[in-house]
């Protein structure tokens, strides 16, 4: 049966090939599912391996060398220990801790101050965190993060094209994000995982887009269509795949569908299960931007759904129901 994933082919809209079809395509595939892959990106090959594997020596280190890498603030910059976190638990209570490790990086260069007469929301990116080893760790990582940044820029020029807004309309939006890269790794378990034990459960993402690269481990995420069946989405070489985030939803007035994933247990076999890695960018706005009904999102059989909400205030709200903790907004503002 084909995927209901579509695979677009991003250079039409990036050279200027065929920009009709790509922004079609997109269209189409987030108001039916809220998933999408993508192609002709022009992220290096070389750069993706890099970083899975200064990644994978990272989380092969001796959990002791790791703990020091742990930040003082949950949500933070810097390493998460496997069951450090509950993904989904607003969902379900009764999960237990994430069968996952991470690592998490920030901006990675300063980022413009608000005009003047703005006013601040919540408190400056945390600083990140980086380990003494491996060696590439740091440059393959901060070379990593400017190529997803340019990507999201595209990305949501491409999407002010589908929504039939100006291609620049959301560039003043998000010119100042604090979007995290999240390095998550499930390692492998030779004993079987106890009920409510699962490596992500069920959820949605917080901001406006998630790009994500995968493994070649068959079978882990899985999508809900909106027919309420779960489908499973594998890698394409060489693509990355993207989701919208309820940030987006709430601009599109649900014209946009942040849709819920999951990633589920693998099989154990001859006692052991595989591990896994994804690298996960999570595309946030900038922390002031309000975010309401795009004009022609709501019509008078159409009203806006959600009331106008500070990014910042919104993104900190979501990630401690998202993650199990509870911290004061001011704190927590760029948390992902």
């Amino acid at each position: 049966m084909t995927s209901p994933i579509p695979l677009i082919d991003l250079s039409l809209f990036l050279a200027s090939r065929d920009r009709a079809t790509a922004v079609a395509q997109v269209q189409r595939a987030l108001e039916e599912v809220g998933f999408l892959m993508i192609s002709g990106h022009g992220v290096p090959d070389e750069l993706i391996a890099r970083v899975n594997r200064a990644s994978l020596d990272f989380f092969d280190r001796p959990d002791e060398d790791k703990m020091r890498f742990v930040p003082t603030v949950p949500g933070s910059r810097g390493y998460n220990a496997m069951r450090g976190r509950t993904v989904g638990v607003a969902q379900n209570k009764n999960l237990r801790p994430s069968l996952q490790e991470s690592f998490a990086v920030g901006p990675v260069d300063i980022r413009p101050e608000p005009p003047a007469g703005v006013k601040k929301v919540g408190r400056d990116v945390a600083p990140n965190i980086w380990p003494d080893a491996p060696t590439d760790f740091e440059p393959a990582m901060r070379d990593y993060y400017r190529a997803m940044d340019r990507l999201y820029l595209s990305l949501m020029r491409l999407l002010a094209i589908a929504l039939e807004l100006p291609e620049i309309y959301f560039d003043d939006k998000v010119n100042r994000h604090a979007s995290l890269l999240r390095l998550t790794h499930y390692p492998a378990l030779d004993v079987e995982p106890m009920p409510g034990e699962e490596r992500a459960g069920a959820h949605t993402d917080i901001g406006a887009l998630t790009i994500l690269h995968i493994d070649d481990t068959p079978n882990s995420l899985q999508v809900k269509l909106r027919s309420g069946e779960w489908i499973f989405v594998n890698r394409e070489p060489g693509a990355f795949i993207i989701n919208i985030g309820d940030m987006m939803m709430r601009w599109t007035n649900d014209k946009w569908i942040s849709n819920t994933h999951r990633v589920v247990n693998p099989p154990f076999v001859n006692g052991r299960s595989k591990r896994r890695l994804s690298l996960v960018y999570f595309c946030q706005t900038n922390n002031d931007t309000i975010v309401e009904c795009l004009p022609n999102c709501a019509g008078p059989a159409n009203p806006a759904r959600y009331p106008p909400i500070v990014a910042g205030e919104y993104s900190a709200m979501r990630a401690a129901m998202r993650y199990g903790y509870d911290l004061p907004k001011a704190e927590t503002s760029d948390a992902v």
